[in-house]
């Protein structure tokens, strides 16, 4: 009897758990789609309506902070798309928080794919994560289009392949050789590429820091 009660005991635990982590922000909530007024810019891919809500962009990679390469042409770009407009957020399926209370969402401004046509116009790079992966292949099929018409910031595409990349395999980031966070990555964290193809391929996203997608334009350089 007390083996039986202690199953049961244990059972009942994890069962709270999961309730409990399913409300806890970075965990996942049922999806609603909702509108509202796009208040503030933050960059490329993160927004604040007018009741505080933040949003993030799902399937997008952008700097992120000022400072880094390409930060103002993809938050310019952005900008453009939904300042101060009305906008429709799609969650995927699931809506996500992440520690900043963010929600990630698909985004519609003006019967506007904001998210496919960032990366349309080559102002944003494809990184689709599970389970948000509904436009996964229709994203990559813009970003090559972008890439081949060299739109936004394929224009400084660097042509030329180091010798080979160092990914980190928990953040899926790949970086240059000399790259200064690459002695950051633990021994057991670590992958080598041949190419940024390699990389690519295998679904790692670049470092916004060393680029080694792109060439830093010469203005960011002054």
């Amino acid at each position: 009897m007390k083996a039986v009660f202690l199953r049961r005991s244990t059972a009942l635990i994890s069962c709270l758990i999961w309730a409990v982590l399913i409300f806890v922000p970075g965990h996942y909530a049922e999806a609603e789609e909702r509108q509202g007024i796009v208040k503030r810019v933050y960059n490329g891919k993160s927004i604040k309506l007018r009741d505080g809500t933040k949003i993030k962009y799902i399937g997008l990679s952008v700097p992120d902070k000022k400072g880094k390469p390409f930060y103002r042409m993809c938050k310019e770009a952005n900008r453009k798309l939904v300042a101060q407009k009305l906008i429709t957020i799609k969650p995927d399926t699931l809506e996500r928080t992440d520690t900043q209370e963010k929600i990630w969402a698909y985004v519609f401004a003006d019967n506007v794919f904001v998210n496919a046509e960032l990366i349309k116009q080559g102002y944003a790079l494809v990184h689709t994560v599970e389970p948000h992966e509904l436009y996964k292949k229709y994203f990559q099929s813009l970003q090559r289009e972008a890439r081949s018409n060299k739109r936004g910031i394929w224009a400084y595409e660097d042509t030329d392949n180091e010798p080979y990349y160092v990914g980190s395999n928990r953040k899926k980031e790949f970086h240059r050789p000399g790259c200064f966070h690459v002695k950051n990555i633990d021994f057991d964290d670590k992958t080598l590429f041949r190419s940024k193809e390699e990389a690519l391929t295998r679904g790692f996203i670049q470092d916004w820091r060393c680029i080694p997608l792109f060439k830093r334009p010469v203005q960011e350089n002054k």
